[in-house]
């Protein structure tokens, strides 16, 4: 199921990267066990969905996450106490103040777990993993958002500031919060995965997925326009692949106008009864 979902989120959207997971190890016989490649060399988390975006699957221990704040986010390292009161990061000037900078950080949503490593790739070759990463265009994230709402209703968690976005924003707080969350990137996510400026990304808890998929796909007909709808069709192998049928003939305006249409008569069958 989840094969079939990436694949049709992928033509519903037309991305440009594959749909990711990351999943987390808490033992060193699960990580043996797991036959992928390991990774060599110390990355960020930024850096290994860098990787991950490029159609790799891996598997990492915790000492090679490079980058110590990602660490702390996604229960590599354990923050000290001097961390945990928001000092270190008061200190990097992007905050006017310690009670500021500690707000900041209680919304990061360190998780508190020992974690042994992380397996990272495309979702299609890990179907089990904890958390998904979807990275797009301001446009793509509009329709995953619809998508959201129409199982879903409205956003609950969404937090994001412009840091920490790989490692907090997109694995530790939907994680946490059980919810998706949109990131607006960091300066580190940008510089790693190499995304354009208008890019944005989505993560959401594994469990949510399915339903996102399904609401993205039930909008389509409501938001698209006919060109669009043209675009998708061509994108497909065969018409029915989405599971649902395209048509170019109807959008929610056109439903609405229907709607009010029908409201007119009903009140002028109201009239004539009086």
């Amino acid at each position: 199921m989840k094969n079939e979902n990436v694949n049709r989120v992928t033509k519903a959207l037309n991305l440009n990267y594959p749909v990711i997971g990351a999943k987390f190890i808490y033992y060193k016989q699960e990580y043996d066990a797991f036959n992928v490649p390991a990774l060599e060399k110390k990355l960020s988390v930024c850096g290994m969905s860098k990787q991950a975006f490029d159609g790799n699957i891996f598997k990492a221990t915790s000492d090679k996450v490079s980058c110590i704040y990602g660490g702390y986010a996604i229960g590599a390292y354990q923050p000290s106490r001097d961390v945990l009161a928001a000092r270190g990061m008061n200190a990097c000037g992007l905050y006017n103040s310690t009670a500021t900078s500690k707000e900041v950080l209680d919304g990061m949503k360190y998780l508190n777990q020992d974690l042994y490593g992380l397996l990272m790739g495309p979702l299609d070759q890990l179907p089990d993993a904890d958390v998904v990463i979807m990275l797009g265009t301001a446009y793509q994230v509009m329709r995953v958002m619809q998508g959201y709402s129409y199982n879903f209703g409205n956003p609950k968690n969404l937090c994001s500031i412009g840091n920490q976005a790989m490692c907090s924003d997109l694995i530790a707080k939907p994680y946490t919060n059980n919810d998706l969350n949109v990131s607006f990137m960091c300066k580190g996510a940008r510089l790693f995965t190499q995304c354009t400026d208008g890019e944005l990304a989505i993560g959401l808890p594994i469990h949510m997925f399915d339903l996102l998929v399904d609401g993205i796909i039930m909008t389509l007909n409501p938001v698209l326009d006919k060109k669009q709808k043209e675009e998708l069709l061509q994108r497909l192998d065969t018409p029915d692949e989405l599971g649902v049928e395209i048509d170019a003939s109807w959008t929610y305006s056109t439903r609405l106008k229907d709607y009010n249409k029908w409201l007119e008569n009903i009140a002028i069958e109201n009239e004539k009864d009086m």
